[in-house]
């Protein structure tokens, strides 16, 4: 499984595994995918449509403030519900931040173009306009705002009176945990295997692998199964599931069973079902980590509700 922690490296990652198969227009058209498939998907009652259709323009203040406390966001928004204006200064990304600090792996170039498209896309079709100003977000800064077409509101939409709703997060008042990262995660595979095949699933997940667990698979070389061990155990912390998850380390094989998928039930407390690829998260995922420590990996059985038992061995044993 990967942590919805861990879903922007991946974000990034398939970006640039996108572009190398067809150039910058390439990510564009997946950008397009996304917007449609799952910030405009109506049977998902978390998704930006949803909100706004079942809210107008307030559903934008109550979409974002779902999305942003749940990111941890460091971020503040002013919210005119008179003039139907929405304003936002996000003083440190969560996502960008993540992948500036990470040393292993480059962020991709155009990373925070995709914020722009997705959201806009959705929201013209109800007459929202949406502006951003990425100009510092190599810093992991930026600002936005939304309003009503014809009705472009001047300096006035960042200032705070009486008549405005306030929210002013800071990164340390919750935990980063936003669930909802699942499903475009599995939406990213989905979009792998329609337009790059089996093949394709397999050649990103091992990309990904070897990009993103860098640290854990040179420790692994070090200290062997255990640490791989702590890896998946740290997964499961992350998304409050360690209950769901039972290792049993050996000298020579580390055996790991799942009672079920906490992802897969959350994504069906939303009406959603995982896609046919899910299952790669463990089979090749595991597998790419094994293979690049020079492990074997067996995938004994993975059901319906994501219950699975993998073994990870030396190999010889």
């Amino acid at each position: 499984m990967i942590s919805c922690t861990e879903f922007i490296p991946l974000y990034s990652e398939f970006f640039k595994f996108i572009e190398s198969k067809g150039g910058h227009d390439a990510v564009v058209r997946y950008w397009e995918y996304i917007s449609d498939y799952s910030i405009g998907d109506k049977t998902n009652p978390n998704s930006l449509i949803s909100f706004v259709e079942k809210y107008g323009f307030e559903g934008t203040w109550k979409y974002w403030s779902h999305t942003l406390t749940e990111e941890a966001c460091d971020v503040l928004r002013i919210y005119d519900p008179v003039n139907k204006t929405c304003y936002s200064h996000m003083r440190h990304c969560p996502s960008k931040g993540m992948l500036l600090e990470m040393k292993h792996l480059e962020p991709y170039y155009d990373y925070c173009g995709h914020c722009g498209l997705i959201y806009s896309r959705v929201l013209e079709k109800y007459g929202i306009m949406s502006e951003r100003d990425n100009s510092c977000v190599d810093h992991a800064e930026c600002s936005s705002m939304m309003y009503m077409r014809g009705h472009r509101p001047g300096p006035e939409v960042s200032q705070i009176d009486d008549t405005k709703i306030v929210m002013d997060l800071k990164r340390e008042d919750n935990k980063y945990l936003h669930r909802d990262f699942h499903l475009i995660g599995d939406l990213a595979l989905k979009y792998c295997g329609e337009k790059y095949g089996d093949n394709g699933v397999h050649e990103f997940l091992y990309h990904f692998a070897q990009v993103n667990y860098a640290p854990v698979l040179e420790d692994a070389k070090k200290r062997g199964l255990i640490a791989l061990k702590e890896k998946i155990e740290q997964v499961y912390e992350t998304e409050e599931a360690s209950e769901l998850l039972h290792t049993e380390l050996t000298e020579d094989r580390l055996t790991v069973t799942v009672d079920k998928s906490p992802v897969i039930e959350y994504m069906h407390s939303l009406n959603q079902e995982p896609s046919r690829y899910y299952i790669e998260e463990t089979r090749t995922l595991y597998a790419a980590m094994a293979d690049a420590c020079d492990f074997g990996f067996t995938l004994e059985y993975y059901k319906e509700d994501g219950a699975a038992k993998f073994t990870f061995f030396k190999r010889g044993f």
